[in-house]
C-alpha cells in the first residue's frame, strides 16, 4: 500500500483529486484541518486548507505479470496435450478425410515422390528413431497424429518455446535525478520511492525534459513535507505556551532560542520569558542573558527544579522558552533528566519540545538522535545552519519517515533576523537543487509600534 497527502479548499476538493489521480482504488484513512499563511506566523487571516492521507494499492510490477502469463501458458499446453491424448480411436480421421479429396494425379505424384526417398535417422542424446517412409497407398494415413507419439508428450520443451519479455528500461533522466539523490544523502529506498512515483506521473515527453522531471520531483517532495510554524499552535485557550528546545551538543538551540524571542516579543508583540537549565556551559548562560537584556525580556538560570518552580510561578509572560543542556543521545538517562523539570509547571501550562537539529547531521547520526529524543516525546523539528549545510535529502526523508513537522529554519548567525518559517516548497526546492542553499536569506522585520 503507497500513501500521499492531498491539500485542497474544501473535503469535496481533497477527494475530487484523489479519484481523478489515483482512480477508485484509493481511499481516504485520515483527514484534518489545518491553516496556512498569516500575518506574520501569528495566525491571523490564515486560510483554512483540508489535508487528507490516502493509501493506494500498489500496482502488480511487469515482473510479476509475465510470470504469470507463462505459468498460465505452460498450464494451457499441458491440458491441451493431456485432450489429445484421450481422444477415442474412431475420431482420427481427420488426415484420411483430407487425403481422399485429393486430385487423383496429386495422389499418384506425391506416392512416386516418397519411393523414391531414402530412410531416415534422427538422433538425440535421450532417444533414438529410426523410420523409412513407404510408397503411398489410398488406405494408409498419411501424416503424425500427437496421439500416436509418446515422445512428444514425454519431453515438451516449454522455454524454448515462449519468447523472453523485456521489461521497460527507466528513462535516463529520472535515472539521473535518482542517482543525484541518493549522492545528496538520501537513502536508495526512500530515493527510490520517489522514482517510481515520478515514473507514474510523467508521460513520456515529460521525461524526456530533465527541467520537467526536476519540478515534478519538487512537487513529490512538497507533498510529503508537513510544517507548523506557529509556537502557540495546539495551545488550549487560557493557557501558557511553554516551549522546550532539546537536541544535541552544539546543534544551535540558544541562538535559535534568542532568534524566536525577538520574533515574537519584538515583531509580534507577546510577552516572552527566557529560562535555561544548562548548569554546565558558562558561557551559553551569560549568551542567552545578554540576549535577554538586549531585548528587555525577564531571564532566569534554573539550577534545580525547586528554583524553576518559584521562578515560574512569580513570571507573567505568555510565553516561556527554555534552553536545555546538549546531552550525548547515546545516554539516554541525562535525557530523561529533563523530564525532572516538567514538574516545575502546573496546570495552566502547556508544555511542548522541539527537538532542535543541524542541518549538517549525517543521515546516521540524525536518525539516532530522532530516535533518542522520542522517550521525552517531540512532534516538531527546527533545523539549523541551513547556510553550513551541503545538502538536505536526509533530514527531509527522516521527517517524512518518523512522521515530524518542521518549524523554523535557521539560517545563520546573525539575531534576530537569520530564521525563517518553514516553507514546503524552500525545502523540496533545496533538496532536488541543493545549490539554492547559498543564496537563503533570512527575515526582515521592523519592531511592532
Amino acid at each position: 500500500m503507497d500513501f500521499v497527502k492531498i491539500r485542497g479548499k474544501d473535503l469535496q476538493d481533497c477527494i475530487m483529486q484523489m479519484k481523478m489521480k489515483y482512480g477508485p482504488e484509493a481511499h481516504i484513512y485520515d483527514q484534518r484541518v489545518t491553516t496556512e499563511g498569516g500575518l506574520f506566523g501569528t495566525g491571523l487571516l490564515a486560510s483554512k486548507m483540508y489535508e487528507i492521507d490516502v493509501g493506494i494499492p500498489e500496482k502488480q510490477n511487469s515482473k510479476d505479470r509475465i510470470e504469470k502469463k507463462l505459468k498460465d501458458l505452460k498450464e494451457l499446453i499441458k491440458q491441451k496435450q493431456k485432450t489429445d491424448s484421450l481422444v477415442p480411436a474412431n475420431e482420427k480421421k481427420v488426415a484420411k478425410t483430407i487425403e481422399a479429396v485429393r486430385p487423383y494425379s496429386e495422389r499418384r505424384r506425391r506416392a512416386a515422390v516418397m519411393e523414391r526417398m531414402e530412410p531416415i535417422v534422427i538422433d538425440d542424446d535421450d532417444y533414438e528413431l529410426e523410420s523409412s517412409l513407404k510408397p503411398y497407398h489410398a488406405e494408409e494415413q498419411i501424416g503424425l497424429s500427437l496421439a500416436n507419439v509418446s515422445e512428444i508428450h514425454e519431453k515438451p520443451s516449454i522455454s524454448r518455446e515462449i519468447p523472453q519479455v523485456s521489461v521497460p528500461k527507466r528513462h535516463s533522466n529520472i535515472e539521473k535525478l535518482s542517482e543525484r539523490l541518493k549522492s545528496e544523502g538520501m537513502s536508495a529506498s526512500y530515493a527510490e520511492e520517489i522514482t517510481q512515483v515520478l515514473e507514474e506521473h510523467l508521460s513520456s515527453v515529460d521525461a524526456s525534459r530533465f527541467a520537467t522531471v526536476c519540478e515534478k520531483a519538487i512537487s513529490i517532495l512538497e507533498s510529503r513535507i508537513t510544517i507548523d510554524s506557529d509556537l502557540f499552535s495546539g495551545t488550549p485557550r487560557g493557557k501558557r505556551k511553554v516551549v522546550f528546545f532539546v537536541g544535541p551538543t552544539g546543534a544551535g538551540k540558544t541562538t535559535s532560542i534568542a532568534k524566536l524571542a525577538a520574533k515574537y516579543s519584538l515583531h509580534m508583540g507577546k510577552k516572552v520569558s527566557l529560562y535555561t537549565t544548562d548548569n554546565y556551559r558558562i558561557a551559553a548562560i551569560d549568551q542567552l542573558k545578554f540576549y535577554a537584556d538586549a531585548m528587555g525580556m525577564p531571564f532566569y538560570a534554573a539550577k534545580d527544579v525547586r528554583k524553576l518552580k518559584e521562578a515560574v510561578a512569580r513570571d507573567g509572560s505568555e510565553l516561556i522558552l527554555v534552553d536545555t543542556a546538549g546531552y550525548s543521545h547515546k545516554n539516554p538517562d541525562n535525557i530523561l533528566k529533563l523530564r525532572e523539570f516538567y514538574q516545575a509547571f502546573g496546570d495552566k501550562d502547556y508544555l511542548e519540545n522541539i527537538l532542535v537539529l543541524s542541518s549538517t547531521i549525517s543521515s546516521a547520526n540524525a536518525r539516532s538522535v530522532a530516535d533518542a529524543y522520542e522517550t521525552i516525546g517531540y512532534k516538531r523539528i527546527l533545523l539549523t545552519k541551513l547556510d553550513e549545510a551541503e545538502y538536505l535529502g536526509s533530514v527531509v526523508e527522516l521527517a517524512d519517515t518518523i512522521h515530524r513537522e518542521f518549524a523554523f529554519c535557521s539560517v545563520g548567525q546573525d539575531v534576530p533576523f537569520d530564521i525563517l518559517n518553514a516553507s514546503k516548497k524552500l525545502l523540496a526546492e533545496c533538496v532536488v537543487y541543493p545549490e539554492k542553499l547559498k543564496g537563503i536569506a533570512g527575515e526582515v522585520f521592523d519592531k511592532t509600534t
